[in-house]
């Protein structure tokens, strides 16, 4: 047996296209000039793009940084808020205690407690004009040394008198004598 070898065909050389002439490169109309132009205007783009990046970077830090201090500052608002809540509670409570113990009952419960008593009589003083002096009360003699109820000269007091209204006769005030503890209004 003999081998043959397979048959192939052969095909017929492909028609080659014809080689066209290098085309000239499009140019843009913004663009003018020549090719080293076109790089230096690269280089003014790249900057101008960094300074932009740059620019939004910094604002959106300098945008958390100013939130991060709004943040903190209403936090310490807040603390501060709090502290004066439990100061109002504290006054508040300050200010109860001081009512209950101002209450004429506690008072008086008070006062028992520490050995006071009411009066047994209760006598009301007359009514003394401060432009007069006083008379001297008159004593009676018993056998119990004298108490003098004008205090020495030296613990005197002087307490000019008001003039009168629209007098010209007495053009100096006159003055009164007064003794430690009567000066005041009247009890």
């Amino acid at each position: 047996m003999a081998l043959t070898a397979p048959v192939r065909a052969r095909r017929a050389p492909a028609a080659r296209r014809p080689v066209l002439a290098p085309t000239p490169a499009r140019r843009d109309p913004g663009r003018a000039g020549p090719p080293s132009a076109r790089r230096s205007t690269r280089w003014v783009r790249r900057p101008a793009a960094l300074g932009a990046t740059v620019l939004v970077v910094g604002s959106l830090l300098a945008t958390v940084a100013a939130h991060a201090y709004l943040t903190q500052g209403q936090i310490r608002l807040a603390r501060l808020q709090q502290q004066v809540a439990v100061q109002i509670n504290a006054h508040r409570d300050l200010e109860l205690q001081v009512s209950q113990l101002e209450n004429p009952a506690h008072v008086v419960v008070q006062a028992q407690q520490q050995g006071l008593g009411a009066p047994s009589q209760v006598g009301d003083l007359p009514q003394v004009p401060l432009g007069t002096p006083a008379a001297a009360p008159a004593t009676t003699p018993t056998t119990a040394p004298t108490v003098s109820t004008t205090p020495p000269a030296s613990s005197r007091t002087t307490v000019p008198e008001p003039a009168p209204a629209k007098t010209a006769a007495s053009p100096t005030p006159t003055t009164t004598t007064v003794a430690p503890g009567r000066a005041g209004g009247t009890r």
